[in-house]
């Protein structure tokens, strides 16, 4: 993962009120915890990292003047409508030190069309032990060769060098099967067939923004 520079500014002054003037400046206030030191507080340019932060990335290294340190962004906070982006908090990293992180899947390809099939993503994320250079933008999940009935596990997700799966490689994380509607179970049927239509794609539910902070 691409490791995006970023400028802030030493953050002394806390609270609420301080917090707000900030944001009015185009400045976002922000944490960076970890390593066994003090929480160090500080600010960054809103825009900025909104840009860097809305195009993937995740993996940052904070300059304060002639001090640099690279580090994990762990949490981002909206405000109440979901709109805005209200805080961030970072944790420090060692470049030679493994963290385990979450990692997007991308789930790429579509099964053979069968007709009342579904492909249900059962999770869109899983947890990835790695040096921090070696991050994984995401990690790529064919399912075009899925038939009904059949199911991807987690420890069939190829893994680029130098990372390893921490989630059980029994977890699943996608299926190709038939829907079930009310119709099918009072008559005990399922659907069957191949009318040439598109299989029905199912997402997870979106996660909640966050809460203002």
């Amino acid at each position: 993962m691409k490791i995006v520079a970023l400028t802030a500014e030493q953050r002394d002054a806390l609270g609420s009120a301080n917090a707000r003037r900030l944001r009015r400046a185009g400045r976002l206030p922000v944490n960076l915890y970890g390593m066994g030191r003090p929480t160090a507080n500080f600010s960054l340019d809103t825009r900025t990292f909104a840009r860097d932060f809305e195009r993937g990335s995740r993996m940052f290294e904070l300059k304060v003047g002639d001090q640099t340190q690279i580090c994990l962004l762990k949490d981002v906070q909206y405000d109440a409508l979901g709109d805005h982006i209200q805080h961030a908090d970072f944790w420090r990293v060692d470049d030679n030190t493994s963290v385990t992180v979450n990692v997007a899947l991308q789930f790429v390809g579509q099964p053979e069309q069968v007709s009342g099939a579904i492909v249900d993503y059962v999770t869109r994320e899983v947890r990835v032990s790695c040096l921090p250079r070696g991050i994984p933008h995401h990690l790529e999940v064919e399912v075009g060769e899925l038939h009904v009935g059949e199911h991807i596990e987690a420890g069939a997700i190829p893994m680029p060098e130098g990372a390893t799966l921490v989630d059980s490689p029994e977890t699943t994380i996608a299926t190709f099967h038939y829907k079930h509607t009310p119709e099918a179970e009072d008559e005990g049927e399922t659907a069957d067939g191949d009318d040439g239509s598109e299989p029905e794609v199912i997402t997870e539910r979106k996660p909640d923004e966050g809460s203002d902070g």
